[in-house]
Parts: C-alpha cells; sequence; structure tokens
C-alpha cells in the first residue's frame, strides 16, 4: 500500500521564493483604496501580506 504525502503550506518559504508577487501587488491597494463597509475577496494570494493591507484601522474610520 502507497503513502500519500500532502504538501504544507509554507509562508516563510513562499515569502522566501516569491516575494515578488505582494511586491507586484502592492500598487493595487491604493489603486482600491478600500472604504468601510466594502468587501474585497483575496483569493489564494500568497501569505496574507496584502490582504492584512487591505484592513482598515478602526481609529482611521
Amino acid at each position: 500500500m502507497s503513502t500519500i504525502q500532502k504538501d504544507h503550506w509554507n509562508p516563510v518559504l513562499y515569502d522566501e521564493q516569491h516575494s515578488f508577487v505582494s511586491k507586484f501587488g502592492s500598487s493595487l491597494i491604493d489603486y482600491l483604496a478600500p472604504k468601510k463597509g466594502e468587501n474585497i475577496l483575496d483569493v489564494g494570494c500568497g501569505s496574507g501580506d496584502l490582504a492584512q493591507k487591505l484592513q482598515i484601522p478602526e481609529q482611521v474610520l
């Protein structure tokens, strides 16, 4: 019987090898200009660093 090996997500490894994705996408934050009440879907976009930048701090609102 063979064993199935599952891949495990490693965000550190992703950032080390694919940091260009976040650098390239960071200009979209200004373009999207998130506002209170809006929803922006981040689907499978790396380690989540850009999604974190999309969050609007409460003190700004």
